[in-house]
C-alpha cells in the first residue's frame, strides 16, 4: 500500500470510528515517509483511544511541521485545536492563551480565513466567564459557520450558544440551540465525531444543571445507535437503557450521576478513577470536578479526614465550594462555610442556573450560623430559578429551601413545603435529597405529631443506611433517641455492603490483611484498603475485630 492509501486508510477508520486502525495505518505511513498528514492524523487516532497528552504532543509536533512548510492555514487549525483540549480537558489556561494567540497571528496574515475565524470565536468564548462576552463570541462563531458552511463548528457552537443561554435562564433559546446542534450531529451531516461527543458532553452537562431527564431523553437512543454503527469511542452507555447515557471519557459524570441518585458504592470507584486519572495526567472532566464529588462522597461517609485532605488545594476552585462548605458544616464551621460560599456567588451573578445549588448549600450553612436574612435571601434565589427554569428538581430544591427556613422560624408552613420537596425528589430519584427532607419534615412536626415524626425519621435512617450515607444515618439515628426511640432495631445489615465489600468482610473474618486480600481479590492493596474503610464507616464498627465478630454474628461461619 503506497503513501496515500495508508493516509486514506486511516482517515477512513477514523470515520468509521475504528481509532487503532487509525493509529495503524497513520503509523505505518509516519515510520515510511514521516508526512506531515501521517503525523497529524496519528495525533487524532491518540486521542480518540484516550491519550489526549500523547495526541497534543503529535499535533504539536505536526503544527510545527505544517509551519515549516508554509501551510499556516491547516497549521492555525492545528492550534486552535490544540488551544482548545489545553483548555477544556486539562484547565491550562495559560497554555490554551497561547496556542490561540498563535493561531490568530498566523490567521491575521491570511487573505481570507475562511472558518477559522468562527474557531477563533469559539474558543474565545470556551475562553470567557460565563455571560455576555461569552454568548457574543459563541454567537460569531454560529453565524460564521452558517456562513462558510462548517457544520462540524456549527454543531459546537450552537451547543455552547445554548448551554450559554440556559446558564443565564434564559431556557427556550437555549435549548432550541442544543437541539439543533443535536440534530446535526445525530443526523451525520458533520465530517469529524469529535463534534457529536462534544455536543452530547455539553447536552448532558446541561440536562444536570436543570435536574431534568427529559432534556437528554429524545437524544439517546440516536446517539446509541449512532454509536452502534461507528464504534463510537469515548462515548458508552453506562447501562443498557437509553436515558443513562453516559460520557465514558469523563468518568466524573458517571461518578456524579451515582451520587445524587444515591448509588455510592458506585460512586465510590468513578469518583476515585477520576480523580487518579486528574492527579497522574492531569485531565479534568469537562463538566463536573472529581475532587468536588469525592469530597462530597466523603463527606456522606463520614470520613472527614480524607475530605481534607482531597480538598486540599481545590479550596479556590469555585466548582469545589459546595462541597466544601458541606465539609465545613461537618467539621462545625458554618461561618467558613457562609464565607466559601458567598466567595463562589460573586462569580456566578450572570449565571443563575449555575449558582442554584451554591445558594442550596449557603441555606443550610447561614442556618448554621444563626443567619435567617441570609439564608432566607438564598432561598428566594432558588424559588426564582425554579420559576424560570419549570424544573421539577428545582422546584423541590425551593420547597426544600424555604422549608428549611420555615422550620428555623417555627413557621407554620414548614411541614407543607418539606413534604412536598420529599415527593418531588423521591419522584425525581434523588433518593438522598428525598431523605434529608423527610429528616427536615420530622423536626418539623416533632411538637404537632411526634408519631408521624418518628416514622419518617426511622424511614430516613434505613434509607440512609441502605446508602451508605453514614453521616446523615446518625444523624438520624441521633434525633429519634432523642425522641426517646430506639434510632436502629438491630445492627446494621449487610445489605449496606456491596457485593465486592461483602467478598472483603469474608476475607477480614479470615485474617486477611490488606495485603493478602488484595493478592486474593486481584486488586490493588490502596483498593483493599480503602474496602476495609468503607465497611467498617458502614456497619458503624471500629476495628476488624468488630468487623469480623459481626460477621460471624450475622453471616455465621464461613463454610
Amino acid at each position: 500500500m503506497n503513501a496515500r492509501d495508508l493516509v486514506a486508510a486511516g482517515e477512513d477508520a477514523l470515520a468509521a470510528g475504528d481509532w487503532p486502525a487509525a493509529r495503524d495505518a497513520f503509523g505505518l505511513e509516519w515510520d515510511a515517509s514521516e508526512s506531515v498528514e501521517a503525523l497529524d492524523g496519528l495525533g487524532r487516532a491518540l486521542w480518540w483511544l484516550g491519550d489526549p497528552g500523547e495526541a497534543l504532543d503529535v499535533r504539536a509536533r505536526a503544527f510545527a511541521q505544517l509551519r515549516r512548510a508554509h501551510r499556516d492555514s491547516t497549521a492555525a487549525a492545528v492550534a486552535i485545536w490544540i488551544s482548545r483540549q489545553y483548555r477544556n480537558l486539562y484547565h491550562r489556561d495559560a497554555m490554551a492563551d497561547g496556542w490561540l494567540t498563535r493561531a490568530k497571528s498566523l490567521l491575521a496574515g491570511l487573505d481570507d480565513a475562511a472558518s477559522m475565524a468562527g474557531w477563533i470565536a469559539l474558543a474565545e468564548s470556551e475562553a470567557a466567564e460565563p455571560g455576555p462576552r461569552a454568548s457574543t463570541a459563541a454567537d460569531r462563531a454560529v453565524a460564521i459557520a452558517r456562513y462558510q458552511g462548517d457544520v462540524d463548528l456549527e454543531i459546537v457552537a450552537l451547543a455552547r450558544r445554548g448551554a450559554l443561554s440556559v446558564a443565564t435562564g434564559q431556557l427556550a433559546p437555549g435549548l432550541s440551540d442544543l437541539n439543533e446542534a443535536m440534530v446535526a450531529a445525530t443526523s451525520g451531516e458533520g465530517e469529524d465525531v469529535q463534534y457529536v461527543g462534544e455536543a452530547l458532553c455539553t447536552l448532558l452537562e446541561v440536562a444536570g444543571w436543570l435536574g431534568d431527564r427529559q432534556t437528554v431523553e429524545p437524544w439517546a437512543q440516536l446517539i446509541i445507535d449512532f454509536r452502534s454503527s461507528y464504534a463510537f469511542g469515548p462515548l458508552v452507555p453506562l447501562e443498557a437503557s437509553a436515558t443513562d447515557l453516559i460520557s465514558a471519557f469523563c468518568t466524573g459524570c458517571c461518578g456524579g450521576v451515582y451520587l445524587v441518585t444515591g448509588r455510592l458504592d458506585a460512586a465510590e470507584q468513578q469518583l476515585a478513577d477520576a480523580v487518579s486519572v486528574m492527579a497522574t495526567t492531569g485531565v479534568r472532566p469537562r463538566c463536573l470536578h472529581p475532587v468536588a464529588q469525592l469530597v462530597e462522597l466523603r463527606v456522606l461517609q463520614g470520613r472527614l479526614a480524607e475530605a481534607e485532605v482531597l480538598l486540599t488545594g481545590y479550596d479556590e476552585e469555585w466548582e469545589c465550594a459546595v462541597a466544601g462548605a458541606g465539609l465545613d458544616l461537618a467539621l462545625g464551621r458554618p461561618a467558613q462555610a457562609v464565607r466559601r460560599l458567598r466567595e463562589a456567588l460573586d462569580g456566578l451573578a450572570q449565571v443563575p442556573v449555575l449558582a442554584l445549588p451554591v445558594h442550596a448549600q449557603l441555606v443550610e450553612a447561614a442556618l448554621a450560623n444563626d443567619d435567617d436574612t441570609s439564608a432566607r435571601a438564598s432561598a428566594g434565589a432558588i424559588d426564582e430559578v425554579a420559576t424560570m427554569t419549570g424544573s421539577r428538581l428545582h422546584r423541590a430544591q425551593s420547597e426544600l429551601a424555604r422549608g428549611r427556613v420555615a422550620l428555623a422560624g417555627a413557621d407554620t408552613e414548614a411541614p407543607g413545603l418539606l413534604r412536598s420537596a420529599a415527593r418531588g425528589f423521591a419522584a425525581y430519584g434523588v433518593p438522598l435529597l428525598a431523605c434529608r427532607a423527610r429528616m427536615a419534615l420530622a423536626h418539623s412536626l416533632v411538637t404537632t405529631d411526634r408519631g408521624v415524626a418518628i416514622t419518617e425519621a426511622r424511614s430516613a435512617l434505613q434509607a440512609f443506611d441502605r446508602m451508605g450515607a453514614a453521616a446523615d444515618a446518625d444523624r438520624a439515628a441521633a434525633f429519634l433517641r432523642e425522641l426517646g426511640v430506639r434510632g436502629r432495631t438491630g445492627a446494621r445489615g449487610v445489605g449496606v455492603l456491596s457485593q465486592r465489600e461483602k467478598e472483603v468482610l469474608a476475607l477480614v473474618t479470615d485474617g486477611l490483611t490488606n495485603a493478602e486480600i488484595a493478592e486474593r481479590l486481584f486488586i490493588s492493596q490502596k483498593t483493599a484498603g480503602n474496602h476495609v474503610g468503607n465497611i467498617l464507616t458502614k456497619l458503624g464498627v471500629r476495628s476488624r475485630t468488630e468487623a469480623a465478630a459481626f460477621a460471624l454474628l450475622h453471616l455465621g461461619p464461613r463454610r
